[in-house]
């Protein structure tokens, strides 16, 4: 399989705008990977690394701490060659990366052939290329989409949740970094003083991340949608995922059963599961919210209990610690 060309380039930006001039930082102070390199580069600050070397070519912001990168800039530095389109503030990206080449069995090899091999043809490309096709050839892809104003970044089929959203930075989409750092199963450390963003390979992983299907138990993303969409259709997307966080929160909590059927039909808990109403089919927003909780995302992550923001006479209103309260419900621990 050949590897998908890219007409995407994003030429030097202003780099002078991206990474500042060092302000005599001593090397001691910074993480021990960039101070050993002290006497090779010139200090920086407010800047993004790659494996220890200034990733001059990422366009950047730090906003209230989140460090904000466009996605075209980004996925030009990690991956070459991928296909990046971006249109009215929806940027998507198709990438494809050779991750193994198996050769052509020894023993065909061995075999001596019935008569002599007609000469290939055409140009030495196309050799190539037959040659390619009798090797078995391992590829992983990468299918990204991420729209400004959004919440979420969809990469490989699974919905990453931008808590502090996505953003449009010099007329591109950018996301948070530690989401795309996930995207290309990187590490990601930042050192607030210097605001150094610290992104680093890992030995032995997959270039992206595993798709839905390894990641989403059809069972419970099944359950998991429809309770939400019956407790909390009509609530923005943050009530919905603060929902699902509930009912994550009792499957993982020894004092409630250890899967989610038997917490959502649990007797007394969930009115939905015994007036039936979890039966009827969720809308794609309450599905979309069931996959956010399901890949991490989390806005309630110690509540246990919900009930209607003016219920205040219930017995989680009464009896439990008061969290937060989103659209109509109120949230407790």
């Amino acid at each position: 399989m050949k590897t998908r060309a890219t007409s995407f380039a994003l030429a030097a930006l202003a780099v002078v705008s991206l990474v500042l001039p060092a302000l005599a930082v001593e090397p001691d102070e910074l993480p021990e990977e960039t101070a050993a390199k002290s006497e090779e580069i010139e200090e920086v600050r407010k800047a993004v690394l790659l494996d220890g070397e200034p990733a001059e070519t990422v366009e950047f912001e730090i906003v209230d701490g989140v460090c904000y990168v466009t996605v075209g800039s980004f996925v030009s530095l990690m991956d070459a060659e991928a296909m990046v389109e971006e249109e009215d503030g929806i940027v998507s990206v198709n990438a494809t990366t050779v991750i193994e080449v198996v050769a052509v069995d020894e023993v065909s090899k061995e075999a001596e052939p019935a008569e002599e091999a007609e000469p290939i043809e055409g140009s030495e490309a196309e050799a190539a290329e037959s040659v390619e096709a009798a090797a078995n050839v391992v590829t992983a892809d990468l299918n990204l989409t991420a729209a400004a104003g959004g919440s979420y970044v969809v990469a490989n089929g699974r919905y990453l949740y931008a808590r502090d959203g996505v953003m449009e930075l010099n007329g591109r989409v950018a996301v948070p970094v530690r989401l795309l750092a996930r995207v290309y199963n990187l590490d990601v450390d930042y050192e607030a003083e210097n605001e150094l963003v610290m992104l680093s390979h890992q030995e032995g992983v997959e270039p992206y991340l595993a798709d839905a299907g390894t990641i989403y138990n059809e069972d419970v993303l099944y359950w998991l949608s429809h309770i939400i969409y019956a407790e909390s259709g009509n609530q923005p997307l943050e009530g919905k995922i603060a929902v699902g966080n509930v009912v994550m929160n009792r499957v993982n909590d020894s004092r409630f059963p250890d899967n989610i059927y038997d917490v959502l039909f649990q007797k007394n808990q969930f009115t939905p599961a015994s007036s039936g109403s979890i039966y009827r089919d969720p809308n794609e927003e309450s599905v979309v919210a069931a996959m956010l909780v399901l890949d991490g995302a989390q806005v309630t992550p110690d509540a246990l209990f919900f009930n209607g923001a003016r219920a205040t006479n219930s017995y989680a209103a009464r009896t439990r610690t008061y969290v937060t309260t989103i659209g109509d419900h109120a949230f407790y621990k």
